[in-house]
């Protein structure tokens, strides 16, 4: 999670109680699997991160999931615009003796994840009478021998104008949000392309190569081609951005383990690099939320683990997105996140796999829903988190005067499915009480709330959690307290 700012005081590790009916082996994976946690904690500032919870897999139809997404974007109509990596629909091609052809599509849902009118997108409608089959090409060699190739997808981004970005493999083609129709196209020199990047503010369009070696060019909004703003990249990328001015590139060359800034003074001017701003990290998705203006950056994988930047000490979790303000991103610093969004792996969904890749990100209109999609993932690839702001909630307050600063021992544990947590504060302060499981996401928030000095208890219900160990930490004021308990079915 978080890596830099002042280390806080961390209460003695809980220590398991002696339970028979819990194996010694499994005790003891999950005491490492806390003790990790608990040492991620440490690194932790007090003030709490803006939390995100899981909210279901998308679209919630198992008929219209699938695996694999590779983009995603969400319009100004907050309609999902989901591109899978792999051909999911076919096209006959008489030019082959009418066989069908494997084709990619763009799926296009509402926000209650019904299909659009004009869903899927196969073909593309462009002015002047021309149709491109999006995500196929028939091809003709120097024999005259025709063949057909796919166009594999390489990520979505939502214009200036909310209208759709889409990379077909080294195809860039811009649909209109409301009816899907094509509204412009280019072919791109070089191979395969990145998910574009787009300069909110100006309308250009930002183009860069997944193979490092080939230019970063910059385009018009009518998609002509203005220059190089970067002529060599390093890295092999699938996503990056651009500040909404277009002045400063934020570069996500994830097998360089860190975000590259390349800033310019104005559009007038040369691109310079400023160096790793988020080191560490192997991100392979990065966007910006329309409504805080904050970017997003996905850490890495189980196939590509953070944390791996020499120099820095990082602890970023893999399949997980973290927030930053990029006007406090530093040059060789490591940056505070301002929030973040981890995969849910739930083995009631994935059965147990756990090997996605961080792929696409798209926020609401609104900035409170966003869209997670994950490439090398079982169906379903995509799933929907919403903003969870810190509540209030009752809280008991008991007789007891404390002398001390505490958080005890949950009463009982293990527990089955509720169990109690009491603490103590000797002065006035705000307290949170959250709940964490061993991967260090946050499963619950028992107090958010401003309280005198006292001894409190305060239930917690973990009716829908699945058995395991859990980390309850106590924040109050700039000081943390921690405890473990065990939920057993």
């Amino acid at each position: 999670m978080l890596l830099s700012g002042s280390r806080k005081t961390l209460a003695p590790y809980a220590s398991f109680p002696s339970n028979p009916s819990i194996p010694t082996n499994l005790i003891e994976a999950m005491r490492k699997q806390l003790l990790f946690l608990l040492g991620m904690l440490l690194t932790l500032p007090t003030a709490a991160l803006a939390q995100w919870e899981f909210q279901s897999v998308f679209p919630p139809d198992p008929d219209l999931q699938f695996s694999s997404t590779h983009g995603i974007a969400v319009d100004p109509d907050g309609k999902v615009w989901i591109q899978p990596f792999g051909a999911t629909d076919s096209v006959q091609v008489p030019a082959l003796g009418d066989t069908y052809q494997p084709v990619r599509v763009i799926y296009v849902f509402n926000a209650d994840g019904t299909p659009a009118e004009f869903s899927p997108v196969k073909f593309v409608d462009l002015p002047g009478g021309e149709r491109d089959t999006l995500g196929g090409l028939l091809v003709t060699d120097e024999n005259g021998n025709k063949a057909w190739e796919q166009k594999s997808g390489r990520g979505l981004r939502a214009d200036a104008d909310g209208n759709i970005l889409v990379m077909q493999f080294n195809y860039l083609y811009r649909l209109n949000y409301q009816t899907g129709a094509g509204m412009n196209r280019i072919v791109t020199e070089g191979g395969s392309k990145a998910a574009p990047a787009v300069a909110t503010e100006t309308g250009n369009i930002f183009v860069a190569p997944v193979v490092p070696g080939g230019p970063i060019v910059e385009y018009a909004p009518d998609f002509s081609v203005i220059g190089n703003a970067v002529d060599v990249t390093y890295g092999f990328s699938r996503s990056f951005e651009v500040s909404p001015d277009g002045n400063r590139i934020f570069w996500a060359g994830y097998t360089l383990n860190g975000v590259i800034e390349y800033a310019r003074q104005d559009e007038f001017s040369g691109f310079d690099s400023l160096g790793v701003v988020i080191p560490g990290v192997d991100s392979e998705s990065m966007t910006f939320n329309p409504a805080t203006g904050n970017l997003w950056v996905a850490a890495g994988s189980p196939n590509d683990l953070p944390n791996d930047f020499e120099g820095f000490t990082t602890r970023w979790l893999p399949q997980t997105w973290y927030a930053f303000d990029i006007d406090n991103l530093v040059p060789n610093t490591v940056p505070e996140p301002l929030g973040s969004i981890t995969w849910s792996n739930d083995e009631a969904i994935y059965e147990g796999f756990v090997d996605g890749r961080p792929r696409g990100l798209a926020f609401s209109p609104d900035g409170n829903t966003a869209y997670v999609a994950q490439f090398s993932q079982i169906a379903p690839s995509v799933q929907v988190f919403t903003r969870a702001e810190g509540v209030a909630l009752p809280v008991d307050r008991l007789d007891e005067v404390p002398t001390k600063f505490a958080l005890k021992q949950n009463y009982p544990n293990p527990f089955n499915p509720s169990t109690k947590i009491e603490f103590a504060l000797t002065q006035p302060g705000h307290a949170r009480l959250a709940v964490y499981d061993v991967l260090g996401r946050e499963v619950a928030v028992l107090v958010d709330e401003p309280l005198t000095a006292g001894t409190y208890t305060k239930t917690f219900d973990a009716r829908n959690l699945p058995s395991g160990m859990y980390l309850y930490t106590l924040d109050v004021d700039g000081q943390r307290l921690n405890g473990t308990m065990t939920l057993l079915r």
